[in-house]
């Protein structure tokens, strides 16, 4: 299932290309996402409980993850704050990965500082299959 080296994304053509970094921290909702992902073939997926365990992640398999989902309110580390990070760190070869945002939240205001990260999309949780498949073809199609 693994490939022998990295995804550039001009060779992902399809959602079973996808090397996929789940970040989520409440359990069921990791599970079930997870089982989504799985369902669709991704080529890959790793989880995370928090920004923390995603950075660690990142920085083992940053050439294989073609894309992060990740939730907005973790502890430890939360999903606007590995945004920052990833975007704002000199150098970082992945300032461009697509996130998609996962959350329970509907406001505005989250919506538009998530936004402000240059992320990829937004799923509102509890997220459909039509949904994902939604969320992760305009990921391909748009491309790093």
């Amino acid at each position: 299932m693994l490939t022998d080296g990295a995804n550039s994304s001009s060779q992902i053509k399809a959602i079973n290309d996808l090397g996929v970094l789940l970040i989520e921290d409440d359990d069921f909702t990791r599970r079930l996402m997870s089982r989504l992902l799985q369902d669709l073939k991704v080529r890959r997926l790793w989880e995370a409980s928090d920004g923390m365990a995603a950075l660690e992640i990142l920085r083992k398999h940053a050439d294989e993850v073609d894309v992060a989902i990740c939730d907005l309110e973790m502890p430890r580390m939360s999903g606007l704050d590995l945004l920052h990070a990833l975007r704002t760190a000199t150098g970082n070869p992945l300032a461009d990965l697509p996130v998609v945002v996962l959350t329970a939240h509907r406001e505005a205001d989250t919506v538009k500082r998530a936004i402000a990260y240059g992320i990829s999309g937004y799923l509102v949780k509890p997220v459909s299959k039509a949904d994902l498949i939604k969320r992760l073809t305009f990921v391909i199609q748009k491309g790093r």
